[in-house]
């Protein structure tokens, strides 16, 4: 097999070639590794590489993804022959660990796992800029942010190096770069993939963890193979039936109030025409008046960086130096520190009310569309944490950048970036689908209704 061939099939495709045998598992992990060989220099989205990577722990044809390569990202799940180094210099010395339950299922059926993808420190910032790896390119266009914190997954997958590559969302970070970098981008109903065993939960909830992909077929297999529950191993099979008629809330204006840029109110215009050409109900859709999630939000995530290093600092038998974590880690550090135990449990009832308040104003609709980001992507530097000088001008810019994706976290319900459009330079821009939580086999099945009739490359 070679790249051009390689790069025509999504991993459906790939594991359909080597199930009738007209081609291998190893000479698809080949042309992997070569596509990752020439393209990495440039985007530099895979950070480890575990090229000696092989089949022997899968049987042949253990699921439609058998023999595809594929790409950890370096936060959260741990595998056994790679190091997880939460994209920090403090962790670039930790030790692989057993593989988490998600890395040990994907084993199992199949995929090839052939190295890691970057991501800013802990996930943590809006960007993938870190500093212990450096800035991953856009392949779009190297002068615009490919988004975060799974942008290196995204720019891996947008570049042809592997079909498919596992990502994590606690609050955009798989729908951001999805739209950034111009593929598809699932974060799947809170808790249906499991983080186990190093973690019961991730970010009190607010995480999944899932994969992007060019196809949505791709994402329905891996969530075949990783997901709990009584769906499993029918998200891929669901696909071939139509979603029925669904009513469909659209909105422009982000739940703090702002309208979104021209080309993301296009996106979102010309997907809504298609779904109602397809027999789909449109109406109008306004995020509640008071959707706003204030500093609580950050306090529902940042624990987890205060356990990671205190446990890290255990472990090799020091506290990290000035410069073994970045300004925004120690800021984030600090914040934690200060809040708390009794703000902690603030927090827990400012999100349930936002709850309440905001899966109430669905009312009788199905799914919300709207842009996955307010703006175009945005020059390399703009939004990264180490631009600005105090915390309140990084986050405005950050989450005017992209307000839409945080609810779907804090309501654990499942949303997808779909690719379905391009600015006049040739910039990818995503429209977003949400559906009400346990609603992921409905939502993917509009997301490929959305890929047939609109389409996307």
């Amino acid at each position: 097999m070679n790249v051009d061939e390689y790069l025509r099939e999504d991993g459906v495709g790939l594991a359909t070639l080597i199930a009738n045998g007209e081609v291998s598992a190893s000479e698809v992990t080949r042309a992997a590794i070569e596509q990752i060989e020439k393209e990495n220099s440039s985007i530099n989205a895979v950070t480890m590489k575990n090229y000696d990577a092989d089949l022997s722990a899968a049987k042949f044809g253990a699921s439609p993804l058998y023999g595809v390569p594929f790409l950890l990202k370096d936060v959260n799940l741990y595998s056994f022959d790679m190091p997880t180094t939460f994209g920090s210099t403090y962790f670039r010395q930790a030790s692989p660990r057993a593989d988490s339950e998600m890395v040990s299922r994907w084993r199992t059926a199949g995929l090839t796992i052939i190295g890691k993808t970057n991501t800013p420190e802990f996930a943590a910032d809006f960007v993938t800029e870190p500093k212990a790896y450096g800035v991953t390119r856009n392949p779009a266009d190297h002068g615009v942010t490919v988004g975060g914190s799974s942008g290196g997954a995204a720019a891996a997958v947008a570049s042809g190096m592997v079909p498919i590559a596992h990502a994590t969302d606690l609050g955009g970070s798989i729908r951001i770069p999805a739209s950034c970098c111009g593929v598809f981008g699932f974060k799947p109903t809170a808790g249906l993939n499991p983080v186990g065993p190093y973690f019961s939960e991730i970010a009190s909830g607010l995480n999944s963890d899932h994969v992007v992909t060019r196809s949505v077929r791709d994402s329905a297999a891996s969530l075949d193979i990783t997901a709990e529950g009584k769906d499993r191993g029918d998200y891929l099979s669901a696909l071939a039936r139509p979603p029925g008629k669904l009513r469909v809330g659209v909105s422009t204006v982000s739940p703090s109030g702002h309208q979104a840029g021209k080309n993301q109110v296009e996106a979102v215009r010309q997907v809504a025409l298609a779904l109602e050409d397809a027999g789909h109900t449109i109406v109008e859709y306004r995020y509640p008046s008071v959707m706003s999630s204030g500093d609580w939000f950050d306090l529902l995530w940042i624990y987890d960086i205060v356990k990671l290093v205190e446990d890290h600092a255990r472990e090799i038998g020091r506290l990290p130096l000035d410069d073994d974590l970045e300004p925004l880690t120690w800021h984030l550090l600090k914040k934690a520190r200060q809040a708390g135990t009794k703000e902690r449990s603030k927090m827990l009832v400012g999100r349930q009310a936002y709850i309440d308040h905001h899966l109430s104003s669905f009312g009788d609709l199905d799914v919300l569309l709207t842009p996955t980001l307010s703006a175009d992507p945005a020059p390399v530097g703009a939004l990264s944490f180490n631009s600005f000088l105090d915390v309140e001008s990084w986050n405005e810019a950050g989450y005017r950048f992209a307000p839409f994706s945080t609810p779907a976290n804090i309501c654990g319900q499942p949303a997808a970036s779909c690719p379905t459009f391009r600015t006049t330079e040739g910039l990818p821009v995503g429209v977003q689908i949400v559906g009400k939580p346990g609603q992921d086999t409905l939502l993917l099945q509009l997301a490929a209704q959305i890929e047939q009739i609109v389409g996307w490359k």
